[in-house]
């Protein structure tokens, strides 16, 4: 009987190593590709956040009022040397921050003010946010005593302990405006956060990005950070009591002590520059 031929295994071997690496090449070429679409992505969101950023702060700034029709999108292509997606994203963009309206089959036109949403963190970033401080003190004399009354109910003795920890580390911060207003939010962020009441808190958090820009000038006033730890410690010792009178009376206090902080800032010749965004 003839001796058969011994199995190849170094062929067949080979042609197994080869199909996993064809596979492996499809695979590669596939999350090439895949990546090369996430970055086509990623450059056009850059470039329409440029357009979107340049119409915010040219609406902020006045240099189109409401009801101005915005140029055609051909027109606005050319201007910014963009493809037409990438200039209907800013569009949308716009449109769902309140700025314009964006109808189909018209020219898109500037918002009338009311729709604008004045707290955009985009918006807040490339206008003079010095306008809308008193509508921000309006909404806070609305809220946070109220907050506070019901964070003298509710309050546990951690809500208390974060607080004053805090309010601690705020009195030591006295060479930086930025921490100054980071922990100033943080300490009216944990009464909120006190009142076990999530729309309160959600409330509260999505007035601190104008809070902020507030804080950060109001503090050049002199005076300005020893007043607002006078009140935050009677606000302290209303809640360490459960006193919701107490508590709510010291907030409202508070806040026309930081009325009258921002009614000195108008009164300062000159308002400062909004931030430049590349």
């Amino acid at each position: 009987m003839p001796d058969r031929p011994a199995p190849d295994r170094h062929n067949r071997m080979t042609a197994g190593q080869t199909g996993r690496r064809g596979g492996s090449g499809r695979f590669r070429r596939a999350a090439d590709e895949a990546q090369r679409g996430r970055w086509r992505i990623v450059a056009r969101t850059r470039l329409s956040n440029a357009i979107v950023n340049d119409y915010l702060r040219r609406i902020g700034a006045g240099e189109v009022s409401p009801g101005d029709p915005l140029p055609p999108e051909s027109v606005l292509c050319d201007s910014y040397g963009v493809g037409r997606s990438v200039v209907r994203e800013a569009l949308q963009a716009l449109d769902a921050k309140g700025f314009i309206i964006v109808r189909q089959g018209s020219v898109a036109v500037v918002a009338p003010k009311f729709r604008w949403h004045v707290l955009d963190q985009d918006f807040l970033t490339v206008t003079n946010p010095r306008e809308y401080f008193s509508m921000l003190q309006e909404a806070r004399e609305l809220l946070e005593p109220h907050i506070a009354a019901i964070a003298a109910e509710r309050a546990s003795d951690e809500n208390i302990e974060e607080i004053a920890a805090i309010d601690a580390r705020l009195a030591a911060a006295r060479d930086s405006a930025e921490e100054h207003a980071e922990l100033d939010i943080a300490f009216h962020d944990a009464i909120a956060r006190a009142t076990d009441n999530a729309i309160l808190v959600s409330m509260h958090a999505s007035i601190t990005g104008l809070g902020y820009r507030a804080r950060v000038e109001s503090v050049a006033v002199p005076g300005a950070v020893d007043r607002a730890l006078l009140w935050h410690g009677q606000i302290l010792d209303a809640l360490r009591a459960g006193d919701v009178i107490a508590a709510s009376s010291a907030m409202h206090l508070h806040l026309r002590q930081v009325r009258g902080e921002l009614e000195r800032l108008d009164a300062e010749p000159g308002s400062p520059e909004p931030e430049e965004t590349a």
